[in-house]
């Protein structure tokens, strides 16, 4: 199979995911005149900053080890599949794609609802990469960043709750 997972695999899809996700709050943060908007918005992006960054070092020591590489380091193909699914389109627009989502959103609710959703992906993709993982330090980032989605989880609803 072409998209077989691995720890490498999965930091560097949610590296890509947590780029995705600064642009998509940067942009909600441009487009909503609410300062209570922008503050969780900004909030939100450097979040997703500080994940990033936290990504690309551990992507960096899983690069360096031989074994990140070995095929016996692969999850299973069920895994692989499900893990593609989510990753592909459902976190975030692709930045091509970007604009486009923002046009069909017209409103800060419609931003709130999408950030909602994309929050909530991450969260099962990265508590599904935390069950498989091989590395002892992915599982760790991973486990401690579906923490941190969880939260963002909550003040998005918090957020959604109190603007119906």
């Amino acid at each position: 199979m072409a998209n077989m997972f691995s720890d490498l695999e999965g930091v560097r899809i949610a590296m890509a995911m947590e780029a995705r996700g600064r642009d998509f709050y940067q942009q909600a943060y441009q487009l909503t005149p609410n300062p209570t908007h922008k503050e969780l918005f900004l909030w939100l992006k450097n979040e997703e900053i500080h994940h990033l960054t936290r990504f690309t070092a551990l992507f960096e020591m899983l690069e360096n080890r031989k074994e990140a590489h070995s095929a016996e380091y692969l999850f299973d193909t069920d895994t692989s599949r499900y893990l593609t699914v989510i990753a592909e389109e459902h976190v975030f627009p692709k930045p091509n794609d970007a604009g486009e989502q923002f046009a069909g959103l017209t409103s800060v609710q419609a931003i709130l609802q999408a950030a909602l959703q994309a929050e909530k992906d991450s969260v099962l993709f990265y508590d599904e990469l935390a069950a498989k993982a091989k590395f002892p330090e992915a599982r760790d980032v991973f486990r401690l960043l579906k923490g941190e989605e969880q939260a963002h989880v909550v003040k998005i609803r918090e957020m959604v709750d109190a603007w119906a």
